[in-house]
């Protein structure tokens, strides 16, 4: 894949090119994503850019090399992540055998260490000494949400690139043009929140009973009955997952945020749960905008609650009965 289809981050990838265009490009780098810019993806972007039988800053993506890359069956290309969150030495001590060796086919042999931040101690200081005498015709690129966990002299022998989260604009426009609907498209692009990586996971025919589950959960808030009925369903999710939790609140918040729109006479090309649309304006029909705000504003504040790990259900709990009682007319 050429850099330019790869979407968002003009500027680091212009860093990239014309680092590999003056053939300056460092002999190490950390991208740093924290927030799923696509970092997995642009390191192999660049593997296939260093590689590349066609170009000299870019990667065509015809090639034998690039598609052979994209595949993941370039022996010169190789991946590194932690196993039970741990990168331990022995996979350092590999790394640090086979780069001494001549690229067996390409001009580079490529290192794409993931999480590199869960290198132990006895890893780091193992790689580190693979930096101290970098090898010829040798790139690493080291994958990290938080570089701040690897060691200082890691980080002070690497190039640091900093991938920002891509707006839900361009990941709408990026998942159309891979031939996805649009109102399709739109729903994946909120619930990926600029996640790129995230994005490509989503299964929304696996995800529609979830989605179904926690419409039912919106609409029983606004009733006396189905209340306790529905949180003892809902909490089959478990006390402790929270990634799941805050799935379902951005679902829920999803859900809200459709309602107050038509609140506001927006018109349904903007909502994000399009299949629901019918279901949505009946609802919106007898709740108030007061209602909607505050839910939204609700959500927000028990997946940051979520976050700082405050105990879920005492959280959700609390979230459901602010409802009791409301005029939602």
């Amino acid at each position: 894949m050429p850099f330019a289809q790869f979407p968002g981050n003009e500027k680091v990838k212009e860093i990239l090119r014309l680092a590999l265009r003056r053939k300056k490009l460092p002999r190490s780098l950390i991208l740093v994503d924290s927030s799923g810019g696509g970092a997995d993806r642009l390191a192999q972007i660049l593997a296939q850019a260093v590689n590349c039988l066609q170009q000299q800053d870019d990667a065509c993506g015809l090639c034998a090399n690039c598609q052979a890359i994209e595949a993941g069956r370039f022996p010169d290309v190789l991946v590194v992540e932690p196993e039970k969150e741990i990168i331990r030495v022995e996979k350092i001590r590999e790394v640090k055998r086979l780069a001494y060796l001549k690229p067996m086919i390409g001009r580079y042999r490529v290192f794409i260490i993931r999480q590199s931040e869960k290198m132990n101690e006895q890893a780091a200081n193992t790689f580190l000494k693979v930096l101290e005498e970098p090898p010829a015709s040798t790139l690493f690129i080291l994958l990290t949400a938080n570089p701040y966990l690897l060691l200082p002299t890691i980080r002070s022998r690497c190039q640091e690139l900093h991938l920002a989260p891509l707006p839900r604009e361009m990941l709408e426009k990026y998942l159309t043009q891979a031939g996805k609907d649009k109102n399709e498209a739109r729903l994946l692009a909120y619930l990926a929140k600029g996640d790129i990586e995230e994005i490509l996971k989503f299964d929304l025919q696996e995800l529609r009973p979830k989605r179904e589950n926690l419409w039912e959960l919106v609409k029983s808030c606004l009733q006396e009955g189905p209340f306790s009925v529905r949180i003892k369903e809902y909490t089959s999710l478990g006390k402790h997952h929270r990634l799941l939790w805050l799935e379902a609140l951005e679902i829920m918040a999803s859900f809200w945020r459709d309602i107050l729109l038509m609140k506001l006479r927006a018109p349904e090309e903007l909502m994000i749960n399009y299949d629901f649309r019918e279901e949505i304006k009946r609802i919106s029909s007898v709740v108030s905008i007061e209602i909607a705000e505050k839910s939204l504003k609700w959500l927000d504040q028990a997946a940051e609650d979520i976050k700082k790990n405050l105990n879920i259900q005492v959280i959700i709990n609390s979230y459901l009965s602010r409802y009791q009682g409301q005029d939602n007319a």
